[in-house]
C-alpha cells in the first residue's frame, strides 16, 4: 500500500505552488507544505512536462519518483508535496534522483 495519495485537484497545485516553500535542484523542484487539517497521509503531485521527452521517458520517471517518494515518505509527518521533473531528471539514474529528493526533503 502506497504511503501517499496523489494531488489532482487543480486547485490544490495552485494553493501549493502559492503558499509552500519550493526546493529547485539539478533535476527537481519540490514545492511542499504542512498538511491541511483532515490529511491522513501525505499528498503527492508529480509534474513532467512533454518537453522532457518521449511518454516512455516521462513514465519512468515518474515511476521513479514514486518508488523514491514511497520509500522517503514513511518516517515523517503527512505533508502536501509537488514534485516537478527538470530536463537533467531524463538523465539521471535512481540513485542520483534519489539524492536529489533528498535534499529537496531537507
Amino acid at each position: 500500500m502506497r504511503r501517499f495519495r496523489g494531488l489532482r485537484r487543480t486547485v490544490d497545485f495552485q494553493r501549493l505552488r502559492r503558499q509552500g516553500r519550493r526546493t529547485t535542484t539539478d533535476a527537481l523542484t519540490i514545492v511542499r507544505s504542512d498538511a491541511a487539517r483532515g490529511d491522513d497521509v501525505s499528498l503527492v503531485g508529480i509534474s513532467i512536462k512533454k518537453t522532457i521527452g518521449k511518454a516512455v521517458i516521462r513514465n519512468k520517471i515518474r515511476r521513479r519518483l514514486k518508488a523514491i517518494l514511497d520509500e522517503r515518505l514513511a518516517g515523517l509527518a503527512p505533508m502536501r508535496l509537488i514534485v516537478d521533473a527538470r530536463p537533467e531528471a531524463a538523465r539521471a539514474t535512481f540513485a542520483q534522483l534519489r539524492a536529489e529528493v533528498e535534499r529537496g526533503l531537507a
